[in-house]
This record gives C-alpha cells, sequence and structure tokens, in this order.
C-alpha cells in the first residue's frame, strides 16, 4: 500500500463495513460469513477499534447473531447512510475523519466520500471503485477483513519506525 494511503488508515479508530454484497455475497452463505467474521472482528477489538456493521436488512436470525458478537456494532440504514453514521460517530465521541468505511454499491457513495479513509471490494461497481481510496483483492469476508487490519496495523509499525 502506498505510504500515503497507511498514512491515512492509521488515524482510523472505527471500521464500518456495509453487510450484503462486501462482507455477505450471498444469503445462503450467512453462517459462513458469521464464523470468518466471528474469528476475525476480534483483532480489531483488541487493536482499540470500534468495529461495525451498516446494514439496510431488517433484524432476523443472523442480524441477532451478529448482535451476540461483543463489541460488534450492527447499524440499521436504509437509503440514508451518512446519517446512520453520523448519529453512530457522535454518540461514540468520533467524527467522519476517524472513519474507515467499505462499501460496494451506489448507495455507499456519499458515505465513502465522507469517511476517512474508504474501500471497496474487486467486486464493487464501477463507479464505486472509482472513488474510493483503496479496492481490496480478497473477496471472502475473512480474507477482507484481514487484509484491511493487516494494513492499519503495517501503518502503526510504519509510523513507530519514523
Amino acid at each position: 500500500m502506498k505510504s500515503n494511503l497507511l498514512g491515512k488508515i492509521k488515524n482510523i479508530k472505527v471500521f464500518l463495513f456495509d453487510l450484503e454484497g462486501v462482507l455477505l455475497k450471498d444469503k445462503s452463505l450467512c453462517g459462513l460469513c458469521f464464523d470468518q467474521l466471528s474469528s476475525v472482528y476480534k483483532e480489531y477489538k483488541e487493536d482499540g477499534l470500534m468495529f461495525g456493521i451498516i446494514t439496510a436488512r431488517k433484524e432476523d436470525q443472523f442480524i441477532d447473531k451478529l448482535k451476540t458478537l461483543e463489541g460488534c456494532e450492527v447499524i440499521f440504514s436504509s437509503l440514508d447512510k451518512v446519517s446512520a453514521a453520523d448519529r453512530f460517530l457522535r454518540e461514540h465521541g468520533f467524527g467522519f475523519r476517524d472513519l474507515f468505511y467499505m462499501g460496494d454499491d451506489i448507495l455507499d457513495i456519499p458515505l465513502l466520500e465522507r469517511c476517512g479513509f474508504s474501500a471497496a471490494p474487486h467486486s464493487a461497481r464501477r463507479e464505486v471503485k472509482r472513488i474510493v481510496d483503496f479496492i481490496v483483492q480478497n473477496d471472502d469476508c475473512r480474507g477482507l477483513l484481514k487484509e484491511i487490519i493487516t494494513y492499519f496495523k503495517q501503518s502503526k509499525e510504519e509510523a513507530s519506525f519514523a
């Protein structure tokens, strides 16, 4: 990752991911997504970072299961993800500059443009990939979460050597 992007990601304190299309590619894979998510998200928490998921999905068994992950925030939104994220950030004493967000669709663009560091999976819509800071190469839930936390840790290591 370029050093200017590493410099940008090192200041992030809140990591927020879109659920449908980013973490969850297929509704039939909910169990696999949950297992992958629960094995990785703890790394974010161990590094003192907030971790959350934003979704337009209605509450269901999968959402209830996500809520059992201690420290995993689930934010419900429909079309206006910026307002939902803004409420969440203010509630926890953060601003958009502290926010990492990964989205994949047109409705994610307003939030991607506001956050401190934006990313998209390589399967995202072309319009989304054009405006983000970084495109993640991993396609599965665990892989993309690991890729992002690895870059974050790398940014901290580089900062300590500077």
